[in-house]
This record gives structure tokens, sequence and C-alpha cells, in this order.
């Protein structure tokens, strides 16, 4: 027999075993509360053995969510033209955050499509193209790949980008969501990445996965709680946060 090989399908198992047991005492044990910081430093110290390191706070707590029915809201493109197409040039110099953040709202507003959960994210400046970005929230929770983003080049707006999932429903059911180091031990867990991880973010947020939502067709489906984890310059992993 390979000894060698014995050995390492060995390791692979009780690593495996342990991450199982770490998760359930994290999941389960009724000490939750009083151990968080205690199994916050755990948690840490194991994923920066397995080369993930945490540059954030973890989020303390035990959360309750329900789910969320939502629906794609087709642009209206015609809209857009029309707006894009009866526009007074704003000079560079009077193009302040203010200024910036109130003529794109003017714009969403104009075009028939601002609602109460348009919320103002950033504003990002590139070379002589400046980009206003807009995210999509309910009840302080963000509804993910919901966005609006409004370019604006030689002081009017020039491009306007937008995907938007509209609340329909919200589920009277709500369920505790697992915690965020549960959440960090499963991205541990599914991580097939060979480059040393940086965590920068994680956030409790409703996600749908967009690759398999139909936007041709005005469907509703529905986003559960997850908890989004960003890593090395933007990439994100999502971890459903609905205990089983």
């Amino acid at each position: 027999m390979d000894w060698t090989k014995a050995k390492s399908i060995l390791i692979v198992a009780l690593v495996v075993t342990n991450l199982v047991l770490i998760a359930t005492y994290f999941l389960q044990d009724s000490r939750f509360e009083e151990d968080e910081k205690e199994m916050q430093k755990v948690t840490i110290k194991l994923l920066e053995e397995k080369g993930i390191i945490v540059e954030t706070d973890i989020p303390e707590g035990r959360n309750r969510m329900p789910k969320l029915t939502v629906q794609y809201d087709k642009t209206n493109e015609n809209a857009i033209e029309e707006q894009l197409a009866n526009q007074k040039i704003i000079p560079e110099t009077e193009l302040t955050e203010e200024a910036l953040i109130s003529m794109t709202m003017e714009f969403i507003e104009a075009c028939d499509m601002m609602t109460d959960n348009v919320t103002f994210d950033k504003i990002t400046r590139r070379g002589g193209e400046i980009r206003v970005s807009y995210k999509n929230y309910i009840n302080e929770i963000a509804i993910e790949d919901s966005h609006i983003n409004v370019i604006i080049k030689d002081g009017k707006i020039v491009d306007f980008e937008r995907y938007w999932l509209e609340p329909i429903e919200i589920n009277d059911t709500e369920k505790e969501v697992i915690p965020a180091v549960a959440a960090l031990i499963k991205f541990m867990s599914e991580n097939a990445e060979e480059e040393r991880i940086y965590v920068k973010d994680i956030s409790l947020v409703y996600w749908l996965d967009s690759s398999s939502f139909d936007v041709e067709f005005p469907v509703t489906d529905t986003a559960f709680p997850a908890w989004k984890i960003t890593y090395n310059r933007g990439k994100i992993h999502y971890i459903l946060a609905w205990e089983q």
C-alpha cells in the first residue's frame, strides 16, 4: 500500500471531520451567545491555517429573516432615450457629489424608475467618466445583483445601466440565519482557490441566482437570505444563510 497516499487521505478525512464538528458546535450549542467571541477567535485561527485571512469585522449575533418574492422589472428603453436627448450640460466645475446625486436621481425619476428601494451607493471617477451607482435595499438588506449605474461624461448623462429585481412580497415566516462564522467555515470547505485568500467583507443580503433567472418573462422568483463574502480584488461567494 502507498503509505504517502494513505496518509494524505487520512489527513483530508480528519480535516473534514473537524469542520463538521466545529460547524455543528457553532450552529447547535446553546452557549453560542456567551462564547461568540471565543468562537470567532477559533474560526479566524482555523481560517488562517488554511490560507484564508479575514481583514474585516465578522458580524455578531443571530438574526431571523424571511424569504423575499421578487420580479424582474424591465427597463423602459424609450423613456431613457427620450431623457438622454433632452439634457442640459452641466459645467465640470459644478459636478460636486451633491450635484451628481441630484441630477442622477432626477433622471431616474423622469424615467419613472424611482422606488423607495433605490439607495445611493457610490460615485466612481475614472479618467473623464463619472459613474454614480445605486443599489436595491429592503429593510436595510441589499437585494443582490439589483443595481442602477448612471454614467456621466462631458457634463451630461451618456449611458444608463439597470438590472432591477422588484420586491413583490415579504414572506410571513422568518427563520434563523446561520452565524457569520459558520458561513466562513462553509466558505473554507467549498473554496477551490489555490492562491491565498483575503476576505474583505461579509454581509447579509437577499440573493437569487441570476444565472437561472429568465429576464425575458416577468415571472416571480424567490430571493433567500445569504451571506455575501467578498475577497481577493472583488471576487464574491454566496453562502445560503437559512438554517436547514
